[in-house]
């Protein structure tokens, strides 16, 4: 009988030891590691109900604010919850994920992800856009109901990312600049830079801009595909039925040209309906010559604003959020005011450092990992 008991024992000590590996392997090796990964996971390291504000959306969301700054300049906590090229698929799930970790004054959805149209349909359920955000949320309930209705017959690899990824040994090196910096986020409980990526580039344009003419094309729209359609209202029902009154909607700027156009006017259709249950539509492409930005210098492409216009924008945002809703900074302990502090220094140290490169012509894409990191501590305030 003791002998049994014994083997049993290893047994079962060995499935442990086995399990153990398998996750550590899955969560810092054998994984794909890159900016989506460290702004999610840098998300769920952020303290609870720490953040005034959160941003969801896309990549407009993390090239276009700059919570550190947002911070210095009115006291305000944020955080760039968004995934490359994410799916309108992902958002509900992204909005549970926030009403379950903070208390925010205001969620700003940017509703890019349903605003994909023919050329570009299969942005849609295309699996990196869907694994961005997905892989590396946490395994909850809201996590497997995603799954259900999403994963198909991948269900098994989206809740074994391992199972995907376990060949990948070639990608470690690169993966570790990510890895690094996860970890050091955990440990801190916080990241620096809020999950910022930029590109040190002016952007000029060879194309005609509609952009001064999108304030009188207001009327101008087209359906948004069917399957976008489906998924936002599915959303706006979930706000309505939760009775949320800290959620609005946005449409960050463009440099708008003919071939997008399309997609403007599928974000007036998308403000119709965002109305129509209620909610408020922040169209900033729509008022652009209110932001203050300028095409000439506040981008990096098309869809993107540069460190230059991001500063612009930020501050005409925050300054909106303050006035239409009364968002201001909250009461925060001590040492979180110094933890912010210290984001608000990196920021500046990052803006200084995108600034050297953009004036000595070097176009880099700089995204919060352990290497930037410590490159900006030579830009900070001694």
């Amino acid at each position: 009988m003791k002998g049994k008991v014994l083997r049993a024992v290893k047994l079962g000590c060995l499935a442990l030891a086995l399990v153990l590996t398998l996750g550590v392997l899955q969560e810092f090796v054998l994984c794909h590691a890159d900016h989506n990964r460290q702004r999610v996971k840098g998300y769920f390291a952020e303290q609870k109900d720490s953040l005034d504000v959160v941003f969801m959306g896309a990549s407009e969301v993390y090239s276009d604010i700059a919570p550190g700054y947002a911070y210095s300049s009115g006291g305000v906590t944020s955080y760039l919850f968004a995934t490359q090229a994410n799916s309108i698929l992902n958002y509900k799930a992204q909005l549970k994920n926030i009403l379950h970790t903070q208390s925010p004054k205001l969620i700003v959805i940017e509703l890019n992800g349903a605003l994909y149209g023919e050329r570009e349909k299969d942005e849609i359920t295309k699996e990196s856009n869907l694994r961005n955000y997905v892989d590396n949320a946490p395994l909850d309930g809201v996590k497997l109901e995603w799954m259900a209705k999403n994963a198909g017959g991948s269900f098994s690899e989206y809740l074994f990312p391992l199972m995907k990824y376990h060949g990948t040994w070639s990608d470690v090196p690169g993966n570790m600049l990510y890895i690094q910096t996860i970890m050091q986020d955990r440990l801190r409980g916080y990241g620096y830079l809020k999950g910022i990526l930029n590109e040190t580039a002016v952007f000029k344009k060879t194309q005609q801009s509609y952009n001064a003419y999108l304030a009188e094309s207001a009327q101008n729209k087209r359906p948004l595909l069917p399957e976008s359609e489906e998924a936002l209202r599915d959303l706006l029902q979930f706000c309505k039925d939760e009775k949320l009154t800290n959620v609005v909607f946005a449409r960050f700027p463009h440099i708008v040209v003919s071939r997008t156009f399309d997609r403007f006017e599928r974000s007036n259709t998308a403000g119709d309906i965002v109305k129509e249950y209620g909610f408020e539509y922040l169209n900033f492409e729509q008022d652009f010559a209110k932001t203050g930005l300028n095409e000439d210098t506040d981008f990096y492409n098309l869809d993107h604003l540069n460190v230059y216009g991001q500063k612009k924008f930020t501050a005409y945002v925050m300054n909106t959020l303050k006035e239409r809703f009364g968002v201001t900074g909250g009461e925060h302990s001590e040492s979180m005011r110094q933890e912010w502090q210290t984001c608000a220094d990196y920021y500046d140290a990052y803006y200084a450092y995108s600034d050297s490169l953009i004036k000595k012509g070097e176009g880099r894409e700089l995204s919060e990992n352990s290497e930037l990191i410590e490159t900006l501590s030579d830009y900070l305030p001694q």
